[in-house]
């Protein structure tokens, strides 16, 4: 059982008067700001690890020892995701229980109910569902469900902290410009009141 998610697909919007209210001008920022940081799932996941379900488990841990991973995701022939595997279902299911590595098959040992997400997906969207089912990593599928590759807490970490960072430069930006808008509407506004000074002495004397 595959548990498919996706963010919110955009809709449009009918025009409306703008409202240059502060409220409504943060509202628009804050979107303009999200667009261009709008990473999706597929622009920070990692290559996958993957087998199909008749891999041995002994095939499989040789795989995830040279990919230097803690997780495979197990596929069908059409590169589905259909199941995960990861280290400690390796020691639980195969190795505590004693069972020969050689016979037992992913298949038999595999998580079936996998939380996947879409390539397009945003990280917000990642970011929630990994707290909602307690999990740190996600296959990433695009929208016939095959396999693009796996995000996890340490691409999000990343990923993340670069968003930051441009997010920090912006608001720096923009308040350097604030202040500039600021100082440019005191001048105005003090050239206003002379002339308005001039204009009266001339017609009061």
């Amino acid at each position: 059982m595959i548990i498919f998610y996706v963010g919110e697909e955009s809709m449009s919007q009918p025009e409306k008067k703008i409202d240059l209210t502060p409220d409504e001008m943060n509202r628009k920022l804050f979107t303009y700001i999200t667009q261009i940081l709008g990473l999706r799932a597929y622009d920070v996941m990692h290559d996958a690890t993957f087998q199909d379900g008749d891999t041995t488990v002994e095939e499989a841990a040789k795989k995830m020892a040279e990919g230097d991973v803690s997780e495979l995701i197990v596929v069908d022939k059409d590169k589905k995701v259909v199941g995960i595997v990861t280290d400690k279902d390796i020691v639980r299911r195969v190795v505590s229980k004693g069972l020969n590595p050689k016979e037992v098959k992913l298949r038999d040992i595999m998580t079936k109910e996998v939380v996947v997400v879409l390539g397009e997906a945003d990280l917000g969207t990642v970011v929630q569902l990994m707290n909602k089912h307690k999990i740190r990593r996600m296959p990433v599928v695009n929208k016939i469900g095959k396999l693009l590759g796996v995000i996890d807490a340490r691409d999000l970490a990343g990923a993340l902290g670069a968003q930051r960072d441009v997010l920090k430069r912006i608001v720096q930006g923009l308040e350097t410009q604030l202040v500039q808008i600021a100082k440019e509407v005191e001048e105005a506004k003090k050239k206003a009141e002379e002339e308005e000074k001039e204009k009266n002495k001339k017609i009061y004397g």
